[in-house]
């Protein structure tokens, strides 16, 4: 940190003198006391006495009138208490403009000279003793023939701040490891410095936050194994920008926990909208400026692309099938298991129950039921006319999905999986229902009523026996969850998203359009807090995070070139999901 010089005004020939004596009581003030004549020293930096400074910091002496330079230059000398010049530095070639580690450089006209070392700078924690000997001139060549001398010290090299997790802490899978140094440090450095243990299949990187001088992220390409025991060391190969070492190494142990852990967001990605090839796994940035933690759940063979792709909201299982392959695959994501669950060829959607132990998915119009534990799919419903989407109670045991009897509009059907029970919504109004959705606690079910671009809302409360089924608003838009205030969150045929109350069928404005993109897909947790949503941006699908009400957006990708990926549809895993 640059500390302001310390004036030393000369005004008159009293008060020069005065300082002189004044700083003569000091042993690290400027000394060589005398008549007052030109040209005199103002200010010089580093300050006598005033701390440590940083090691990059230059040499500077100002003058009251333009200098002679080289007869200031030729008469400075800088040791420290051993004798030793700085790192590099040899005064005696630099005033004759050979090459060497430092060189002057003067300003203002010849009032203002530095002493500037880029890449050789001064050495930690040591005193160094300036001294410039009488017979300075001014460029009019007026002389003084004083002696002047002060020292200044230097601050240690960098050292850690704090590692995240902290040692025997514990680490969600998609989270970054954060390494804090206290000062802006050499990237290629820390990369060489820092290493984790055992080393992740597919590797890491490691990168700066461009806001916080001194942070780094070590993001692993695949989520790290929940329940194993990692270290991440930092050797004294790390180097801030001028070149000094971490003055201590250190070493952090920690365990990984399951994936959702903390708040997972995860997605299919792809070339395309339509051409899924992997699943990823985002979670929000520690702090502002933080690069997007990503991390691959799945990879499709070459050549091939995902049809369906869903983790479970406890973030253990996910859930995929291949375009035209012979089914869904269930993958354990903390052991690797995999498993085929039969019966779910040409699969159209698939949903997990809220539990994280059923799957429930339509296959050639059947509405069947996997359980995890068993790993049994059984036939829930089979009329073909059977569609989704699907949407799991709370507690797990009701699913919601929607029918289409032959020659009659479509509605809304309950099924239960224990009773194997199935129950039929009907409104007052003619039109196709769909687009179900659970209130937070299971005791409300909006749906959509019409088949336009803007259909209108409906609520189901089966405990309002006086007005279980009734109308919200007309012309709507399609629910797609429930926020916790109690409001739904609806998707405008424009393409925006708003609250819809229902106590006063008001909307309000949760997310709109950016440059004209508006909100594709959507998800909200289940506290009802968080909403993840994604949107074009720079010619990208990019997924994005935001509080209920649409404040406080973040990005959670940052596709581009480099990385020609488009997220799809969003959905939340673990703490908050």
């Amino acid at each position: 940190m640059r500390v302001r010089p310390l004036r030393l005004r000369l005004l008159s020939r009293a008060r020069a003198v005065a300082a002189c004596c004044a700083f003569g009581l000091l042993a690290a003030a400027l000394s060589g006391c005398g008549p007052l004549s030109p040209p005199q020293i103002t200010d010089v930096f580093p300050p006598p006495s005033q701390g440590a400074v940083h090691t990059n910091v230059p040499l500077e002496i100002i003058f009251t009138v333009p200098m002679n330079q080289i007869s200031v230059e030729r008469r400075l000398t800088l040791k420290n208490r051993k004798g030793r010049p700085a790192p590099g530095c040899d005064l005696a070639k630099a005033w004759r403009g050979r090459p060497t580690g430092c060189h002057f450089v003067w300003s203002d006209g010849g009032r203002i000279m530095r002493l500037v070392h880029p890449t050789h700078p001064w050495a930690v924690v040591t005193t160094y003793r300036v001294n410039l000997a009488g017979g300075v001139a001014s460029r009019q060549g007026a002389v003084n023939a004083l002696s002047h001398s002060w020292g200044f010290s230097t601050e240690g090299g960098p050292s850690l701040s704090s590692i995240f997790p902290a040692n025997r802490g514990v680490l969600g899978p998609d989270q970054a490891i954060s390494i804090n140094f206290d000062r802006a440090m050499s990237l290629k450095s820390v990369v060489s410095a820092v290493s984790l243990s055992p080393s992740p299949p597919g590797g890491y990187s490691i990168a700066g936050n461009p806001k916080v001088p001194g942070r780094f992220l070590l993001n692993p390409v695949h989520p790290l194994q929940p329940g194993t025991a990692y270290t991440v060391a930092v050797s004294k190969r790390a180097l801030d920008v001028d070149g000094n070492h971490l003055q201590a190494s250190a070493r952090v142990k920690f365990t990984v926990g399951k994936l959702g852990s903390t708040t997972t967001i995860d997605f299919p990605a792809g070339s395309s909208p339509s051409d899924y090839t992997e699943v990823l796994a985002a979670s929000p940035p520690q702090v502002p400026g933080d690069p997007p933690a990503l991390r691959l759940l799945a990879t499709a063979p070459a050549g091939q692309h995902y049809s369906l792709a869903a983790v479970s909201p406890n973030g253990q299982y996910l859930a995929t099938e291949l375009a035209g392959a012979v089914g869904i695959e269930v993958t354990d994501l903390a052991t690797g298991k995999a498993s085929i669950v039969l019966g779910s060829a040409a699969t159209t959607t698939a949903v997990w129950s809220p539990d994280s132990q059923q799957l429930a998915f339509l296959a050639a119009g059947a509405l069947r039921v996997y359980t995890v534990v068993t790993n049994v799919a059984v036939t829930l419903s089979a009329p073909a006319s059977l569609g989704g989407p699907l949407a799991w109670r709370p507690d797990s045991s009701v699913l919601a999905a929607v029918a289409s009897p032959s020659g009659s509009a479509s509605r809304v059907a309950l099924l239960s999986p224990a009773l194997r029970a199935v129950t039929y919504l009907g409104t007052s109004a003619a039109g196709d229902e769909g687009s179900p959705v659970w209130g937070p606690q299971g005791t409300s079910l909006a749906f959509a009523v019409g088949t336009g671009a803007s259909p209108a809302v409906w609520l189901y409360q089966p405990a309002n026996a006086a007005d279980p089924i009734h109308l919200l608003l007309r012309n709507a838009g399609q629910p797609l969850a429930f926020l916790s205030s109690g409001s739904i969150l609806v998707h405008l045929s424009s393409g925006g998203l708003v609250a819809l109350s229902p106590t006063t069928a008001t909307e309000s404005s949760v997310a709109g359009a950016v440059a004209r993109e508006y909100p594709v897909y959507a998800a909200v947790d289940t506290s009802g807090r968080e909403l993840a949503y994604t949107r074009a941006a720079g010619g990208y699908m990019e997924l994005f995070l935001a509080n209920q009400d649409g404040t406080g957006t973040v990005p959670l990708t940052t596709f581009g070139p480099g990385q020609p990926l488009n997220a799809g549809a969003p959905s939340f895993a673990g703490v908050g999901g």
